[in-house]
């Protein structure tokens, strides 16, 4: 979610224009906001989440209908993913392909 604040801080937009240009909660984009801030995070403990590969990804309803994971790639471009019978092996390699210069 970083990232994704990131993102929206460079883009210009208020937290609901980009939550509605991206299709997301604007109350979750503002409730991780909050968060970040609050934990103080270095710029490079951020540099060094940006390199790493994959993470653990924890969800807090799992068994919800319809729930997607949105991953944000190194390039910007954003991956989601239904949860529903998700295969972490196939994920990968989208993600592996989508990185790969044209």
């Amino acid at each position: 979610m970083r990232g994704v604040l990131e993102r929206c801080e460079r883009s210009g937009l208020s937290l609901a224009e980009f939550a509605r240009r991206e299709r997301m909660s604007v109350n979750t984009l503002a409730w991780w906001r909050h968060r970040l801030r609050r934990t103080g995070v270095t710029a490079r403990e951020r540099a060094a989440e940006r390199a790493a590969g994959f993470r653990e990804l924890v969800l807090d309803a799992p068994s919800s209908a319809g729930a997607i994971a949105e991953v944000v790639l190194r390039s910007g471009r954003i991956l989601r993913v239904p949860l529903a019978d998700v295969d972490a092996e196939v994920v990968r390699v989208l993600v592996r392909a989508l990185e790969e210069p044209c």
